[in-house]
């Protein structure tokens, strides 16, 4: 048997108008809701929580509280004991001290000797639940504790665990176990036991993000498209991973790249993540590059959030509804169409954890900008007695090499000391070596990390070269001035030295027969990314950029950008600067074998010298502010700005979100610069199933139009459900009938006519907990439960089963034969003895679940004179046709002739007892009261429920 996470209908006799009627139930109720019971029965002066939760309170209810001789007496006993359950068998999850354990059977029996029910412990589930057995067993220090058995004890467990406590709540379907700290296993703060880990189960995952977009400026047009696929095929614990993109010129045809494929698998036992195929090496201390191999490294997840140790934002703005297009070593990361005004992307997956991103913006005109984004890794400051490693092993393989170097190479970081932390690697690649070592250090004034490479690298037809690369960097958030160093670093290499990246390219260009040296080599490099905040009063302060030049090129490459926001009133403000300034210029010119772009696309090469003499400097200010003091008000906004290339621009719009879920986000720009003026509206809705986006603009000698769309398909053993855009770790929501309950926290998911719902981007090895909001599935359906966890294991698809029951709902209306009314509070159960629901006021019955026409029985006593039966017939109902609520008028008549009676129930109009939405009770028609939350009842109303 199971609890259900609902609570029982209690209502009084109707005495009064129908408003008096409902408002003294909701009176009534409270007056009996077991938990306040409890408290009340407590005493005031001793501390409730000192108590053992799971021994029961006895409370007394005076009958005579309802009047004599209007019905018969009714039997409150089992209201007089709080949070009392049934034995038996229940799913639930486990808390010990305050921290989830587990999700498991959880066996309730009547104590030796007594007659309360309580939780039924064996030493293997405590040492699992974290209860050092040793530890309580060297405890001398209380005499008349008992040994814990060798088998299964129903016995309070106080009796063997000085201290404990134990509590059931059947509504939330969750035993909390409190257990002092000296008897408790140590384990940091969000650890959840590996053999908790949920593997998933056999199913395939299609990610997608789509766009088209088309522009036309009179005397050409232009059509491009791109989707990006995010594909996965997961059986069990294992998933094969492929992401790529197509991309598609009007006139050029179209080109699909491949940007990884691999398959992975987790080892629990080294607390690593094993992936073999295409993948690309870390980029934290040597430079990233795409590998063909086998990767085996710790992962980080594997650990509690507490012992855990950067993809950098990208900002801009945009003139026009602009075409986004962000890449990192040449792939695609991102691509999407972005609204005039100030963007921000700060959700980017780069591959690898290193390298530059190189934005491209294509506005709508067809003006293009670009500029760089600094990424360069965070010191590796790590806790005492903790590691992190990395293996790999196999061929790099760049984009259009046609000399693949093999490669091996190994990385390390141990946290010493809370000052210190020493790592190092080494890297072994086809005529290519190097060795690095360093160390990160802890201070008062920032994190501080250095470390010296040496590499050693011969081109075919060269001799050898060695140099040496030195690095610092520095991170720091200080708290009290609000000052935060995300990163700052410094590199210098000497002439000698080559990097891991610039030597494959080199090799790969004397295999093609061009000039090596045309590669530029760093010399120097500084990235600094920092944002002050000024206090409440004098808003914050930003700035990013880099600067870099070479051994083998003229001048340096610089990027930068620096923002000043604020608030006066409802006035949001803001100015900043964006700078870009490239003048190298290589010795000899250099065609890198790795471009590759369709036709049409004007990528510059990657490891090739840029256009000499780039530079641009744009300044923009923004003003906005909401248009009323409504919640959802749209906002206004005025963005001015000017640039070297550009010219000026002026803007204004207006933007907002609609709905109640505000799902729906739109904007309208007018837009003038010096060559045109233009209008463009946008809007992006945020579905269950998935997110699409539209655009258009007009201007002056053009106009452009684009859509877009992303999602995830995902196929398992129950159909395919559709849901937005997910992580790599997501569970499957199977909630059978339950169409229309909401996945709370899960971007808006919903559960599907096939009774299926995604929750992405859980929290692999963690603890995460999902819970389904019914209020907007029938009121024909029950959840037995709304709320469950599960910690998955990386790359997997968990399966959350929530048990429903369906079947049709009656409000009884009924008397005895004497026209006497019904008990308040008697029970009233099906042919098979269950619970189905409790006696309301004026005697009617509120019951939930009926199957089919049977007889329900109405019990308020021990004897056979304290109940009666009623032979209920249900009309049939139309095939996927159901109908919310059903009444029926009928006699409750003794056992006896209960079988004669022959009761036939008339449909009415829908009489919404418990309004779905929360949004009142309806009895006939009538007006609506207070509002009431709806918690999958499966017995009626509590006062529990009112709001």
């Amino acid at each position: 048997m199971s609890i259900k996470q609902s609570s029982k209908s209690e209502r009084i006799r109707a005495v009064a108008p129908m408003r008096q009627r409902l408002l003294s139930a909701w009176i009534i109720g409270i007056l009996i809701s077991p938990s306040l019971l409890h408290a009340a029965a407590a005493d005031p002066a001793v501390d409730p929580s000192s108590a053992d939760p799971a021994a029961t309170t006895a409370v007394t209810f005076d009958a005579d509280f309802f009047p004599a001789g209007m019905a018969p007496k009714v039997d409150l006993s089992r209201f007089e004991k709080s949070g009392a359950v049934a034995p038996g068998t229940y799913r639930g999850d486990i808390i010990l001290n305050r921290v989830w354990r587990a999700n498991t059977d959880i066996v309730l029996d009547v104590a030796p000797g007594g007659k309360d029910v309580l939780p039924c412990f064996d030493k293997t589930s405590l040492a699992s639940y974290g209860v050092d057995l040793k530890k309580v067993a060297a405890d001398t220090t209380h005499p008349d504790k008992k040994p814990i058995p060798d088998g299964r004890f129903c016995s309070p467990l106080s009796d063997y665990i000085p201290g404990a406590t134990t509590s059931f709540d059947g509504g939330e379907q969750t035993l909390t176990i409190e257990v002092p700290q000296i008897y408790s296993s140590h384990n940091a703060r969000g650890w959840v036991d590996p053999s908790e880990w949920n593997s998933g189960i056999n199913a395939a995952v299609i990610g997608y993000n789509a766009n088209f977009y088309r522009s036309d400026d009179g005397n050409r047009s232009l059509a491009s498209g791109y989707l990006g696929l995010n594909l996965s095929q997961h059986i069990g614990s294992w998933s094969l991973n492929h992401t790529g993109s197509l991309m598609w010129t009007e006139g050029h045809g179209n080109k699909y790249q491949p940007s990884s494929t691999f398959l992975q698998h987790d080892i629990p036992s080294l607390g690593a993540q094993m992936l073999v195929g295409d993948t690309f090496t870390p980029g934290d201390l040597f430079d990233s590059v795409r590998l063909r191999g086998v990767r085996l490294f710790s992962d980080d997840r594997m650990l509690p959030n507490s012992l855990r140790g950067y993809a950098p934002i990208v900002r801009g703005v945009a003139d026009t509804n602009a075409h986004l297009i962000i890449r990192q070593h040449g792939y695609v990361v991102y691509d999407t169409n972005v609204a005039p005004g100030p963007y921000v992307i700060d959700d980017l997956s780069p591959t690898g954890y290193g390298g530059d991103l190189d934005v491209e913006q294509i506005e709508a005109d067809g003006r293009v900008k670009r500029f760089t984004v600094p990424f360069a890794a965070v010191p590796m400051s790590l806790r005492p007695g903790m590691s992190r490693w990395s293996l790999a092993a196999g061929k790099i393989n760049q984009l259009n090499l046609i000399d693949e170097p093999t490669i091996l190479q190994g990385t390390y970081q141990r946290g010493l000391t809370n000052l210190v932390t020493a790592y190092g690697g080494a890297t072994l690649a086809t005529d290519y070596a190097s060795v690095m070592g360093g160390a990160a250090f802890n201070t008062k004034v920032g994190a501080f990390a250095a470390d010296v490479t040496e590499a050693r690298n011969r081109v075919p037809g060269q001799s050898a070269t060695t140099g040496t690369s030195v690095r610092v960097s520095y991170n720091k958030n200080l708290v009290d001035t609000g000052t935060n160093f995300a990163v700052a670093a410094y590199r210098y290499s000497t002439s000698g030295y080559v990097g891991l990246q610039d030597a494959t390219y080199m090799r790969d260009a004397a295999a093609r027969g061009q000039n090596p040296g045309a590669i530029q080599r760093q010399r120097n490099r500084m990235d600094v990314n920092i944002s002050q905040t000024l206090g409440d009063r004098y808003g914050q302060f930003f700035l990013t950029g880099s600067v870099l030049d070479y051994w083998n090129a003229r001048g340096r490459q610089v990027n930068f950008s620096a923002g000043y926001s604020n608030r006066w009133k409802l006035l949001n403000y803001s100015i900043s600067a964006q700078r870009t300034r490239d003048t190298t210029s290589a010795n000899s010119p250099y065609s890198s074998p790795i471009t590759d772009s369709i036709p049409g696309d004007i990528t510059a090469p990657v490891g090739a010298p840029t256009t000499p003499g780039r530079v641009d400097t744009s300044i923009f200010l923004t003003l906005s502010m909401p248009l009323g003091r409504a919640a959802r008000a749209p906002t206004f906004n005025v963005l001015t700005s000017h640039s070297q290339q550009g010219g000026s621009n002026e803007q204004a719009s207006v933007s907002g979100m609609l709905g109640d879920e505000q799902r729906l986000a739109y904007g309208a720009t007018l837009s003038h610069d010096p060559s045109t003026t233009n209008a463009s509206v946008n809007a992006q809705y945020n579905g269950s199933h998935g997110n699409y986006a539209a655009s258009y603009s007009y201007g002056t000698n053009y106009s452009q139009a684009s859509v877009g769309t992303s999602g995830s398909l995902i196929l398992h053993g129950g159909g395919f459900t559709f849901s937005p855009p997910t992580g790599d770790t997501i569970a499957l929501v199977h909630a059978p009938n339950a169409k229309g309950a909401r996945v709370l926290s899960g971007q808006g998911s919903v559960v599907d006519g096939n009774g299926y719902a995604v929750v992405p981007y859980l929290q692999p090895y963690q603890l995460n907990t999902v819970e389904l909001d019914p209020k907007d599935s029938s009121t024909s359906v029950e959840l037995k439960s709304t709320k469950e966890s599960v910690a998955p294991r990386a790359g997997t698809v968990t399966l959350l089963n929530y048990e429903t029951i369906s079947g049709r709902a009656l409000l009884v209306e009924t008397s005895l034969p004497d026209g006497r009314p019904i008990p308040f509070g008697a029970n009233v159960l099906d042919e098979k003895g269950d619970s189905i629901g409790v006696a309301g006021q004026a005697s009617r019955l509120y019951v939930r679940d009926m199957q089919s026409s049977g007889v329900i029985t109405v019990q308020w006593g021990e004897g056979d004179s304290d109940s009666c039966q009623i032979n209920v017939q249900l009309k049939p109902q139309a095939k996927g046709v159901r109908t919310d609520m059903e009444k029926i008028q009928a006699s409750c008549v003794p056992k006896a002739s209960a079988a004669t009676q022959q009761i036939n129930s008339s449909v009415t109009k829908p009489v919404a007892v418990l309004n779905h939405g929360g949004h009142g009770v309806r009895l006939d028609g009538a007006t609506e009261y207070a509002p009431l939350q709806r918690n999958h009842i499966s017995h009626g109303l509590t006062a529990r429920d009112a709001v």
